[in-house]
């Protein structure tokens, strides 16, 4: 019985780790295939051109509010999935690699803020009827920033001036508690 504990333990744990090839270090396997610096850049990008495409079809008016709750519920999942893949990536936010990163996080935040506000803008109040889909994002958005702050990123660096503000609108009290703390009022 012991035994069998100890190779299912060996087994999840070879799950999660890899040998290098280059070098023969082992590396920490990240989650969805998200495993080193380019591919989360790669899942960076993608994610900040889904929300500027949402974002685009909602303030050109391409979209009607119901089929635009749907397409929020379906990016919710999406996304959530990203971010947890890049989050599960822990060697990308080394600090001797993070700020390679940093430049792309700042996009997809961006692109976060600006689709807030363009919620608001067109949809007023009604807005909450959309990116309350949105909140299962905010423990992973949370954990992602807490990656790079403890990995020696200042947050002012990726978060643009009113997000905490946004977020706080929005609905994401995780990400809004731990961002405020770096930010003076």
């Amino acid at each position: 019985m012991l035994a069998l504990k100890a190779i299912s333990v060996l087994s999840i744990a070879a799950a999660f780790v890899t040998a290098h090839p280059p070098d023969n270090q082992l590396v920490a396997r990240g989650f969805n295939g998200v495993t080193t610096t380019e591919t989360a850049t790669q899942s960076y990008q993608s994610l900040t051109t889904e929300i500027r495409t949402l974002r685009v079809n909602i303030a050109t008016g391409k979209v009607e509010e119901e089929v635009a709750i749907t397409q929020f519920k379906s990016f919710s999942y999406e996304a959530t999935s990203t971010m947890t893949s890049i989050n599960g990536c822990s060697l990308c936010y080394h600090p001797t690699r993070v700020s390679s990163l940093t430049q792309y996080a700042k996009q997809t935040y961006v692109e976060f803020d600006l689709l807030f506000e363009t919620c608001y803008q067109v949809y007023g109040e009604r807005a909450s009827r959309l990116l309350t889909h949105l909140s299962p994002l905010d423990s992973q958005c949370q954990r992602n920033l807490s990656l790079f702050s403890e990995n020696g990123v200042h947050l002012q660096h990726i978060l643009p001036p009113n997000f905490i503000r946004n977020v706080n609108r929005v609905g994401w009290p995780e990400t809004h508690r731990y961002a405020s703390r770096f930010f003076v009022n």
